[in-house]
């Protein structure tokens, strides 16, 4: 019955033209068709969803992938590979990659709401930040000699290519799996991402330490480890993903026991589509 109400709740929510999940607007140019209401059809590849709505979107402003393309083309990576069917695409919406600070302020009587800094204060770019440096090139810490010195990424070129292409194989899954046969524990999911990758060390992804096996809290809850000294794995040990239903009524998917998925069950013409707002750790443990 959950799973029913999942998939009622969620893909249903897809006929509606306006909708906001999650900060993440829903494309306007979805068509409702009664008796369709357990389907979430785009009718298009991957590959085309990501450009209607990324740098040239189809509707003025509709931008949510744009820093998602831009990573993807920093990568080297072809986009004939959101054209192959059978996968689960993970998609990173904007805010997923960085969140900007804003202040709102009235304009001619109405509130506008301006970017006050560059400087993300979250996504990827802030949780993943850029390792600071000493002059002999060694890495800064602080003055209590533990804590490491970091910033806030500003672009994908301050990650290596390397990194950044590994990141993004990682979220091609090479099976279809959504709401039709996810499960409420973990499916484990063979993504693109070679086994034994390891991310570069110029951010802090590079010391995430990435274990086999789980590592949670008292609540069930995934705890994140950085080994500073030695450096970490940063990206899973297998190259795969896991996927499940949250753990109550109308919740969503969960990415690696960490990431609720924004807009779910998306269903291209060569797989399923399953969109983050917020940061996807490369790794199951």
């Amino acid at each position: 019955m959950k799973k029913i109400n999942i998939i009622i709740s969620s893909l249903c929510i897809l006929a509606l033209a306006s909708c906001k999940i999650g900060g993440l607007e829903m494309q306007k140019d979805f068509q409702y068709v009664s008796g369709n209401e357990l389907h979430g059809e785009i009718n298009k590849t991957a590959s085309q969803y990501l450009q209607d709505r990324g740098k040239t979107p189809i509707i003025p402003n509709d931008t949510v992938f744009k820093y998602m393309q831009l990573g993807l083309e920093y990568a080297g990576i072809d986009l004939a590979e959101y054209t192959k069917p059978g996968r689960t695409y993970i998609f990173l919406s904007n805010n997923s990659i960085r969140v900007l600070p804003t202040t709102t302020v009235t304009v001619n009587g109405k509130p506008v709401v301006t970017t006050t800094s560059n400087i993300p204060t979250a996504g990827f770019w802030f949780d993943f930040p850029i390792m600071d440096k000493n002059p002999d090139g060694t890495q800064k810490f602080a003055a209590d000699g533990v804590t490491p010195v970091t910033h806030p990424a500003k672009a994908w070129s301050d990650y290596s290519v390397a990194t950044v292409r590994n990141y993004f194989l990682y979220l091609i899954g090479q099976a279809d799996v959504g709401f039709n046969n996810a499960n409420y524990v973990n499916t484990s999911l063979a993504s693109l991402l070679p086994a034994g990758a390891v991310a570069g060390k110029e951010s802090k992804m590079g010391y995430l330490v990435v274990n086999s096996t789980p590592m949670l809290n008292a609540s069930g809850a995934r705890v994140l480890v950085y080994n500073y000294t030695t450096g970490g794995n940063g990206f899973d040990l297998e190259g795969k993903f896991n996927i499940k239903f949250g753990s109550g009524d109308f919740t969503p998917l969960v990415i690696n026991d960490n990431t609720n998925v924004a807009t779910g069950g998306l269903i291209a013409t060569n797989g399923q589509i399953h969109v983050c707002a917020t940061t996807v750790y490369p790794s199951r443990y």
